[in-house]
């Protein structure tokens, strides 16, 4: 189980985060590092194979309890295991203030580190959906589109 959590806990501002099979939640986290600096209230949370599913939910749960204005969970894949260990361990509780969001890329971290002090937990979870839908494009039809 790969687990981080960056800088300090801000009781005021929105928790983030990213959780996905093997590394690609902490390379996720470096990569905004290298943009942003330090963050506040960015977590991450790797499934690795050799990972017992159950703990690595509890986890998690526990990883969103320590937020006190909520978090947003982004995980890679909808369906796959850490999507699945939200819904377990997350979603069902009536006291957590939390969102997912599947599909995480880079670009919605750096939206949610943006809009996270402006926006509530539901609002921001629009806006990343959206930001996914947005960040994959098809650069080979878009340059040959462009040259006419």
């Amino acid at each position: 189980m790969i687990h981080y959590v960056s800088g300090t806990v801000e009781k005021d501002m929105i928790g983030l985060i990213i959780c996905s099979h093997g590394s690609v939640s902490r390379g996720l986290a470096e990569a905004v590092s290298m943009v942003y600096g330090s963050c506040s209230n960015l977590a991450y949370l790797g499934l690795e194979e050799s990972d017992d599913i159950e703990s690595w939910g509890n986890e998690l749960a526990d990883l969103t309890r320590i937020f006190p204005k909520g978090c947003i969970v982004l995980v890679d894949l909808f369906g796959g295991t850490p999507c699945n260990q939200f819904l377990a361990k997350t979603a069902s509780d009536s006291s957590s203030k939390t969102c997912a969001v599947a599909g995480v890329n880079l670009g919605m971290v750096l939206e949610a580190l943006e809009y996270r002090e402006t926006n509530e937990l539901e609002e921001l979870a629009a806006i990343l959906t959206e930001s996914g839908r947005n960040a994959v494009v098809n650069i080979s039809e878009k340059w040959n589109n462009r040259r006419g």
